[in-house]
């Protein structure tokens, strides 16, 4: 199959699974790759900073609430030994490997997918331009040093439109998306693989509501 035919079905695709989004300038913030996958699924800029990286249980936690004074902050990068979370990063496989940032003297971002500094700074600096302050969906999930007081923690922020990916069936969270395929996981993996385009329409449609 040729590239031109390939690149053809994915804009057929792509178009089927727009059908139905009404909310298409959203910004969605979330502690993993997540927000990046849902913006490719659907052919969408990227309306968030929150793209190819990661932020670790504690430190979203913390930003989240914190969230309109920190993002304010400039961004500076860190050396890889100066991450509180070194221990972490060396025995998942991921240390020294990626620029770290930070948002004042508390969140780390670890940007997974970005070959340098320059280039992370520069992608980070022009998507928080683009952040909808009206339109947030913010997203959390149970990996990365999550655990249930953060998610907890994450359920009593005073935000009206958020989700948190979970491999427990955790009743007493009611923005919890249960993902049975994971329930003998210590946490869910891939969420964004997970979840269909239809779900994930229903949920950025309810943004308008």
């Amino acid at each position: 199959m040729g590239e031109l035919v390939k690149k053809r079905l994915r804009s057929i695709l792509t178009a089927i699974r727009r059908i139905g989004l009404i909310n298409d300038n959203f910004t969605i913030i979330s502690n993993n790759c997540f927000a990046g996958f849902v913006y490719q699924k659907f052919d969408i800029q990227y309306n968030t900073p929150f793209v190819g990286l990661f932020i670790l249980g504690p430190d979203y936690i913390y930003l989240l609430k914190n969230f309109n004074e920190l993002m304010q902050e400039k961004l500076v990068f860190i050396n890889a030994n100066e991450s509180k979370y070194k221990e972490y990063l060396i025995n998942t496989n991921r240390f020294n490997k990626y620029p770290i940032g930070k948002l004042g003297d508390i969140v780390e971002i670890h940007f997974l997918h970005y070959k340098s500094q320059q280039q992370a700074k520069e992608k980070w600096n022009r998507r928080v331009q683009r952040i909808n302050f009206n339109n947030i969906l913010f997203k959390f999930s149970d990996n990365d040093l999550s655990n249930e007081d953060l998610i907890q923690a994450f359920y009593q922020l005073p935000y009206s439109n958020k989700i948190c990916f979970t491999s427990k069936d955790m009743k007493n969270i009611k923005c919890q998306i249960y993902l049975k395929k994971y329930k003998n996981e210590k946490s869910v993996e891939n969420e964004w693989a997970a979840i269909s385009s239809i779900k994930m329409k229903k949920i950025l449609n309810k943004l308008y509501e």
